[in-house]
């Protein structure tokens, strides 16, 4: 049974930090959490000139400085301290290895991210704490809105989409949204199909009755509602993450979720590509990455000992 008690927010001291508190907003609103949390992870290295040039002239500490600049965005944005008193963090280090440590030890149920966090604005901060962190991540953009009405479920017909599922439930108890489930279909590498609509939907409706059977083993094999709405697409250039994307787009889909698994007790977690290529920074659809709490809990009680 999910639950989204203790939400981390992460902050990075850009022009993004304004939407994620916003996203902070909904949260508190709609799921009623424990406590909500916003980090910054000072790093020297990576702190942009425009900040830089307004505090070298204090004597007081550059920590000190940073975090009243981040509780002036709180109190600003944050509109339901009355309701729940945020709490704000400010630590130094690492900006993975801090943030994936906190969220360890607070146990933390969900972590926001904006798609650009770090000041390189390049994604690999996040991509890096999405393999690390112990708890589901939802990924968002500066233009994401605050509402989830229409959720896809990635499926690839395995556990990892049975969680995803999961999690959607929790979702939509909360919030009434509709739920799909979505699956990409790769095409075998030694199909080269003709580059027309029209091929495309003979080559579809070809496959219409392999993947509703496929779909309804899945249903009955984990035991999961008949009556989730099932769709799925062709992938005829290799790229599923695009695939979805492309869907989510022009069916108004405002979250898509996708499960992830541990590959290695002995290795860092490894994502699979599509979940990687759909947290990347050129695709605006907020997309929510959710682990399986037992399948991860031993791992990284043995990571961070």
């Amino acid at each position: 049974m999910f639950k989204l008690d203790n939400i981390l927010i992460c902050l990075d001291l850009t022009e993004m930090d304004e939407s994620l508190i916003g996203y902070a907003n909904f949260m508190v609103e709609t799921f009623n959490p424990s406590s909500v949390t916003f980090i910054h992870v000072m790093d020297t290295y990576e702190i942009p000139e425009e900040i830089i040039d307004t505090i070298t002239d204090s004597d007081r500490p550059l920590k000190d400085l940073l975090k009243e600049e981040i509780v002036e965005k709180v109190q600003e944005h944050y509109k339901h301290a009355d309701k729940l008193k945020p709490i704000v963090i400010m630590e130094e280090g690492l900006t993975v290895e801090r943030i994936v440590k906190y969220a360890q030890k607070n146990k933390t149920d969900l972590a926001v991210m904006g798609k650009k966090i770090g000041y390189i604005g390049e994604g690999g901060v996040v991509k890096k704490i999405i393999g690390l962190i112990p708890s589901s991540v939802l990924l968002i953009s500066e233009t994401s809105a605050y509402r989830f009405t229409r959720i896809m479920v990635r499926t690839n017909f395995a556990s990892p989409s049975v969680v995803a599922f999961q999690m959607a439930k929790f979702l939509q108890n909360a919030t009434g949204a509709s739920i799909e489930f979505h699956n990409v279909y790769k095409l075998p590498y030694n199909y080269f199909p003709e580059q027309s609509a029209q091929a495309a939907q003979k080559l579809k409706a070809r496959l219409e009755p392999y993947m509703t059977k496929k779909y309804e083993k899945f249903v009955k094999k984990y035991k999961l509602p008949a009556d989730i709405p099932f769709n799925y697409t062709v992938d005829v250039k290799g790229d599923e993450a695009q695939s979805l994307y492309n869907y989510a787009v022009r069916n108004q889909v405002d979250l898509v979720i996708t499960g992830t698994r541990l590959k290695s007790q002995l290795a860092n977690i490894i994502m699979d590509s599509t979940s990687e290529k759909l947290a990347g920074v050129e695709k605006n659809v907020p997309v929510m990455i959710v682990k399986d709490v037992k399948e991860f809990v031993g791992f990284f009680k043995a990571l961070f000992e």
